[in-house]
């Protein structure tokens, strides 16, 4: 079964059984294993079975593949200037399997990551 913390908040997602839901998930997709931490936040992504999105991280609007690790303070992606629209979705982040995303390290909202981003670098 899926974990939720005290302080998790969940709203219009789909999360599979066995994730460990500490922090903030809305309008997202999460498969079995991905864990968010306190205070990390995972907003109209995808994101794949075994990934860790470590606190203080931002995922939003992209589509991150099995077993990456985004670490603390990292940001994936962006939500569209206009908000979610399906007609129109705008640039989503892709981060590949198996790949590392560094502490406070940045993914642009159209950049396509196979490879891991170090800490405190930008990918756009």
């Amino acid at each position: 079964s899926t974990y939720y913390g005290p302080d998790a908040r969940a709203a219009c997602s789909l999360i599979a059984d066995g994730c460990n839901i500490e922090g903030v998930v809305e309008n997202s997709i999460l498969f079995p294993g991905a864990v968010v931490e306190k205070g990390a936040t995972v907003e109209a992504a995808v994101v794949m079975g075994g990934t860790v999105s470590k606190a203080g991280a931002s995922v939003k609007h992209c589509i991150v593949a099995e077993n990456v690790t985004i670490e603390e303070g990292a940001t994936v992606g962006a939500m569209p200037e206009g908000g979610l629209n399906i007609a129109e979705p705008g640039d989503v982040a892709t981060v590949g399997s198996g790949v590392v995303i560094g502490k406070g390290a940045t993914v642009g909202p159209k950049a396509m990551v196979s490879s891991d981003v170090k800490d405190g670098e930008e990918q756009w």
